[in-house]
């Protein structure tokens, strides 16, 4: 077969609707640099052929960490926002790979819970570049399943301080 047949390049553009929910390990700066992990969900939209799609992704996610000495609790809620392109490859009919960039913008709110008193501050907007690869199945000609993995790019000197988002999608088509 030929290239344009596993890359889909005649097909006829599309508009995916994905469900999507996972975990996610953060990096926190407070109240002492650490990483945290948490499950998000939210909604994945795509409109192209498999060869290059735009994408749009909302995800939330909330995390609790609680400690014996002040702070006591520590909450974080946070809102994603992602816009950017994808591209798939098919080499069998049933089988795909897919690769994903584009920038992501996070709002968020931290509760910080000390002597009983709660503070709750509004974080800065913050964006920052994303890129990310995926496996997955055809269950049916409108239907897949796929696993993603996506890291969302903070600080490119010290990559420990990166996000990473392990997700399962399932995908519906619309022709």
């Amino acid at each position: 077969a030929s290239a344009a047949s596993y890359l889909n390049l005649a097909s006829d553009p599309a508009l995916k609707v994905m469900p999507i929910v996972g975990y996610e390990t953060v990096f926190r700066d407070y109240p002492a640099p650490h990483t945290s992990t948490r499950l998000i969900y939210g909604l994945r939209v795509s409109y192209g052929i498999p060869a290059l799609s735009g994408e749009a992704e909302y995800t939330m996610g909330n995390d609790v960490e609680n400690y014996v000495s002040a702070p006591e609790r520590i909450r974080n809620a946070d809102e994603n926002l992602k816009l950017g392109l994808t591209s798939s490859y098919h080499p069998v009919e049933v089988f795909f790979v897919s690769a994903r960039a584009g920038g992501q913008a996070t709002r968020g709110t931290r509760e910080v819970t000390s002597s009983g008193v709660t503070t709750k501050t509004t974080k800065d907007l913050e964006v920052n570049p994303y890129a990310g690869a995926g496996l997955g199945f055809h269950l049916s000609s409108f239907l897949s399943l796929s696993a993603n993995s996506t890291v969302i790019f903070r600080d490119y000197k010290d990559m420990k301080k990166n996000d990473l988002q392990s997700t399962v999608a399932l995908s519906i088509g619309v022709n």
